[in-house]
Order: C-alpha cells, then sequence, then structure tokens
C-alpha cells in the first residue's frame, strides 16, 4: 500500500526531544551543575574552603561517625516509616474518592482538608505537632502520656505521615480512578468477599502505583527539613547535620558529603520505587 503524503499546510510533528528542551535546560542549571559542584566540594576540589585536594577524608569522616550514621539511619527509618503507615490510611480512601469521582459524589471539603499539607511549609508542620503535642499542648493538658511526644520518634513519625499524607494521596487517586469496577463487580457476582476482592483484584492491580508513589514520596520526606528543624531536641535526622556543618564553621566540604549522601539516599528510594514497580506491573500483566 503507497505512503500518504502529509497533507498541504499540516504540520509535521518535529523531534519528542525540542519539547522537552526547555525543561532540560532548566534541570541543567538548577540541578545537574550544582550537584557536580556539591560532589566536588566533597572530593576536595570545589572552590575555597573546599579545595585541599582530591579526598575521600570527609565521607570517611562522614561514615565513621555515630552521629551521622544514626541521623542516616533515623531518617531512613522516618521517612519509610512514615509513607507505610499512610498508605495504610490511603488506600480506602483514594478507593472510595476514585468511587465518588464515577458517581459525581465527589467532595470539595474534603479533598481541601486531605491535601492541606501540601501547602504547608515544614516548620508550620512542626508547629502543629508542638502546639498538639508540645509539653503544653492540647493533647500533652488532657493526658501526660502526650506531654512532650511532639520531641520524640514517635512524635517526628507522626508529624512527617501528616507531612506525607497529600504526596501519597494525590498520584495513588489517579492510579486508583484508573481501575475498571466492572472487575470488583464481577468478582463480587461470584460470591467473593469484600476482603477477598481487595486483595486478590484491587490490590494486585494497585500495587505498582503504590510502591513507585512510595518510593517518590519517601525520597521528598528524606530531604524534608523544616519539620525536623522545628522538633529536633531528642532526634536529629541527616538533613539537620548537612545545614549544621555549614552554619557551625562554614565546613563547606564536610557539608557536601553530608548532602551526596543524603542526596543519594533519596535517589535510591526513588529509582527503586521506580524499577519495582515497573517490574510488579509486568508480573501483574503476565
Amino acid at each position: 500500500m503507497p505512503v500518504r503524503a502529509p497533507a498541504r499546510g499540516r504540520a509535521v510533528p518535529g523531534p519528542a526531544w525540542l519539547a522537552a528542551l526547555p525543561a532540560l535546560i532548566a534541570i541543567g542549571l538548577f540541578s545537574v551543575h550544582p550537584v557536580m559542584v556539591m560532589v566536588a566540594g566533597s572530593l576536595g576540589v570545589g572552590r575555597p574552603p573546599a579545595d585541599e585536594g582530591l579526598t575521600l577524608d570527609h565521607y570517611t569522616r562522614a561514615f565513621g561517625s555515630e552521629t551521622v550514621r544514626s541521623a542516616l539511619l533515623d531518617s531512613v527509618l522516618i521517612a519509610g516509616g512514615s509513607v507505610l503507615l499512610v498508605l495504610l490510611v490511603a488506600v480506602p480512601v483514594v478507593l472510595r474518592q476514585a468511587d465518588d469521582d464515577r458517581h459525581g459524589r465527589s467532595g470539595v471539603a474534603t479533598d481541601v482538608l486531605l491535601t492541606l499539607p501540601i501547602a504547608l511549609p515544614g516548620i508550620i508542620i512542626g508547629f502543629f505537632a508542638i502546639v498538639l503535642t508540645g509539653r503544653t499542648g492540647l493533647l500533652g493538658l488532657a493526658w501526660g502520656g502526650f506531654s512532650g511526644l511532639a520531641y520524640t520518634f514517635s512524635g517526628l513519625l507522626v508529624a512527617y505521615m501528616y507531612f506525607s499524607l497529600p504526596r501519597v494521596l494525590g498520584p495513588l487517586r489517579g492510579a486508583a480512578a484508573t481501575l475498571d469496577p466492572a472487575l470488583t463487580e464481577s468478582a463480587r457476582t461470584l460470591g467473593a468477599s469484600r476482603i477477598r476482592v481487595f486483595t486478590t483484584v484491587t490490590l494486585p492491580l494497585l500495587l505498582p502505583a503504590l510502591i513507585e508513589t512510595s518510593g517518590t514520596a519517601i525520597a521528598v520526606a528524606l530531604g524534608g527539613y523544616g519539620t525536623v528543624a522545628t522538633l529536633s531536641e531528642g532526634v536529629r535526622l541527616l538533613p539537620l547535620n548537612v545545614a549544621n556543618e555549614l552554619t557551625t564553621g562554614y565546613r563547606l566540604a564536610d557539608s557536601s558529603a553530608l548532602a551526596v549522601i543524603l542526596a543519594v539516599t533519596a535517589v535510591l528510594a526513588l529509582v527503586l520505587g521506580r524499577a519495582l514497580s515497573r517490574l510488579v506491573r509486568r508480573a501483574v500483566a503476565a
């Protein structure tokens, strides 16, 4: 069959990379170059005062420090734990939201309340935690067990759950909207219980989105600074160490090394989330 030539006057689409060029330039200016400077500084070959010559001493000192190792571990536990706990709340919420959207029952007030934390700086979320569970917070005055909770590991976990909630709800809501309701209805018609329908139909279909969303949300939570800066009395997370090296003595090379470690950890969470999501998606489709 002969190939028909394009009609006159119809624009022929250009290469796909041309459309992405402005974004690529912006990423290059605001991501690639600063990262190169940060890595160079961490290796001792950056601008003064991080110019003592090529060395791995800053990384050796970082990983040899019990304080840094503890901060890194706490960062991973807080970020990962808060996101996993949020998933338990988010899954039934997004499934209900998707059903409401199909039937035109979505509520604006509910949507605003659920997405409110994404508009709040981390320091404001930390302030909320102090007002509720600080030493003189509302819940602390009602029961002594809540007094000072905001400054503990558990308190940080709850604060980061609030921080992560809208970052999980948004992507999952979109994924839940793509689920075919006929599949669950068919399973129910065949006599399957609601729990069995969820575990054998809904959850496998939603699992790739759950994994990818978790990786992204964990990466964002790892870099969160404002909340822990407000609540940092006993528990320290790695972003605080990065800032501390800069503000006390301007140790640029040491701060750069810690920033690289934090950035690599966040990127690993992001990449692992997407890679595992693709593997699960292929397994479900097979």
